[in-house]
């Protein structure tokens, strides 16, 4: 692992789903400077602000909402990555045929919480070791994750982040909680909830 951790949220345009992603994980880990967060569209509305609907969520959630632009996910943003977390399994293919060696690091967000929970809370405590900080514990997690997804196989439908984009609210809220969830589940593996 290099001196930052690095976690790359994805989904097309990235003015939805992913932002909101990148938020909420800024947020999460905004006492841990040891770890970036930033985000991407594998067809991105380049320079674009987050999509007023899913901003309201992730305002009201507390996180900062300001300065935003969409960016085009690049296939040395995928290399860099420590932790790539997409919207859906399309996403994931999309950059995996870029950079195949990312494919290890590469969930989407739901996957990921729900692969999370089906680790030992002891494991948790003992992938990095004692004292360890949030990036080394992450950085220790993700092969474990990996190797969880082995046992549990493929990803489903029920693994991708729904697309809200220009639906009606009701959308937003059910993408946005799919979304919160899954930071959430993080947060309570990484004891940054407590």
């Amino acid at each position: 692992m290099s001196a930052t951790f690095t976690v790359l949220t994805v989904c097309t345009g990235n003015i939805c789903r992913s932002p909101a992603m990148e938020r909420l994980l800024v947020q999460l880990f905004r006492d841990e400077p040891d770890i970036e967060v930033i985000s991407g569209g594998t067809y991105a509305h380049d320079g674009e602000d987050m999509q007023e609907p899913m901003k309201r969520r992730v305002a009201e959630y507390g996180a900062n909402v300001d300065d935003f632009e969409a960016q085009q996910v690049t296939p040395s943003a995928i290399k860099g990555a420590d932790l790539i977390l997409s919207a859906t399994r399309v996403h994931i293919e999309d950059m995996a045929a870029e950079v195949p060696d990312a494919r290890a690091r590469m969930f989407t967000m739901p996957e990921f919480g729900r692969l999370l929970r089906t680790l030992d809370r002891a494991d948790l405590g003992d992938a990095a070791g004692q004292d360890t900080t949030a990036a080394q514990t992450l950085a220790a997690l993700v092969p474990q994750v990996d190797q969880a997804r082995r046992s549990a196989g493929a990803a489903t439908r029920e693994d991708d982040v729904v697309d809200p984009y220009m639906l009606p609210e009701s959308v937003y809220d059910t993408s946005f909680g799919q979304i919160r969830e899954s930071v959430e589940v993080l947060a309570q593996a990484l004891r940054l909830s407590e």
